[in-house]
């Protein structure tokens, strides 16, 4: 958790007015009650549903509780809206970047009937980060970026009954991560990939590994009769994501591609040699 940058100035004013009968105290402004309490629609600057990425000035367990809800609701209010401190007034407040505003987070873990407060948070005009968002935002990049499968096989010619035949998907048997800049956030593509081969002769194969070439044969298939076999080759990509340190998240779309190829299967003959 970091404090907050040296240009950032929060002043707030408490007046909390105390019977002497009374002998209890009200929440600071500024802490985040234990207990769930209920807010009105009045000072919402930002609504919605989902896992909601809060700056690093926010507790680091607040934030992954925040982040990994994604049933939860959330919403961001004016500062002082909902808090139990008669007269708490910011009187003064910026955060560190010109286009930003200061609002309190409220987090809902049963639909909209009791509400906790998460605390003050810097967020964007343009409104808060999400995890479904920042998630959106690369998929097409990682749907383009997949190397595509091409299926090859040896031997290439003279293929023989009962003998292995060597698949490759010429695909690699992972991807490095990829680093994306989504509203000012660090976000972490880790693409993991599947292979699902179909001989077509009625054998599957689902494995981790690309295939390769003599001598790898982590997939070889041996046919079992003469004949011309369609093989098929569909490659799954999944993924998670991190964003901002959070996570990590899966991707909710994965890539799948598809490839085929005729395998001839021929008979041996002998030949005579004088």
């Amino acid at each position: 958790m970091r404090s907050w940058p040296a240009r950032v100035l929060i002043v707030a004013a408490l007046v909390i007015l105390i019977t002497s009968a009374a002998g209890l105290g009200l929440p600071n402004a500024t802490s985040a009650p234990s207990v769930d309490i209920s807010v009105d629609d009045g000072a919402d600057r930002f609504v919605g549903t989902g896992g909601l990425v809060l700056p690093d000035t926010v507790a680091d367990a607040t934030r992954h509780e925040v982040a990994a809800c994604i049933e939860c609701r959330w919403r961001l209010r004016e500062p002082c809206d909902g808090v139990f401190a008669p007269g708490c007034i910011i009187i003064l407040h910026a955060c560190e970047g010109a286009d930003e505003q200061l609002l309190r987070a409220w987090l809902s873990f049963n639909g909209g009937v009791t509400w906790q407060n998460k605390g003050l948070i810097c967020v964007s005009n343009d409104g808060p980060v999400t995890v479904a968002a920042a998630g959106v935002a690369i998929s097409d990049d990682f749907e383009r970026s997949m190397p595509p499968s091409r299926i090859s096989y040896q031997p290439g010619r003279g293929v023989l009954p009962y003998l292995p035949v060597i698949f490759s998907s010429n695909q690699p048997g992972s991807v490095p991560p990829s680093t994306y800049s989504v509203a000012g956030q660090q976000v972490v593509l880790s693409p993991t990939p599947r292979w699902a081969w179909d001989f077509g002769d009625g054998a599957h194969l689902d494995t981790t590994s690309p295939g390769g070439f003599y001598p790898d044969l982590s997939v070889a298939h041996g046919y079992q009769r003469v004949g011309r076999f369609q093989v098929s080759l569909t490659t799954n990509w999944s993924a998670t994501y991190t964003v901002d340190g959070l996570g990590p998240f899966p991707i909710a779309s994965p890539v799948t591609q598809t490839d085929s190829t005729v395998v001839a299967v021929g008979q041996a003959r002998g030949v005579l040699i004088p």
